[in-house]
């Protein structure tokens, strides 16, 4: 999908250059994320709420987690992603010489750093966004 760059600056600056979903500073390869979708409307997920590239629906989002929520609902990113994380921590192998497991250990725990998300620290169940109405 194409986004001008005047339309990227307007949704970088929506949350003041921070991520929607994380509120840390955007790095430099940051993303533009659907919140709803897009194969949630070609589906009929959203039948009759317009334009899913329409600007209300784009956010800005660190790029590792625009990778993680993929094509997810909201709640869905929030209760079964980000929910059980602190979980999943625990069951990360402490070492591993395998470089495989090395990069998907080192993924997971920088998704979770975004959130503060530690073995002790589930997700908040807010996202950045959410905290600003």
């Amino acid at each position: 999908m194409y986004i001008s760059k005047k339309d990227r600056e307007l949704i970088k600056q929506k949350f003041g250059g921070k991520c929607a979903y994380s509120g840390t500073e955007l790095e430099p390869d940051w993303q533009v994320d659907h919140i709803k979708p897009r194969i949630m409307y070609e589906v009929g997920a959203y039948p009759y709420e317009g334009n899913p590239n329409d600007i209300s629906n784009l956010v800005p989002c660190q790029r590792i987690i625009n990778h993680y929520k993929r094509a997810l609902p909201l709640e869905t990113f929030r209760t079964w992603f980000l929910g059980g994380l602190h979980e999943r921590l625990k069951k990360l192998p402490k070492k591993t010489r395998v470089e495989k497991s090395y990069k998907k250990k080192a993924y997971i725990l920088k998704v979770a750093s975004y959130f503060g998300i530690t073995e002790d620290t589930p997700f908040s169940g807010k996202f950045y966004f959410e905290t600003l109405d």
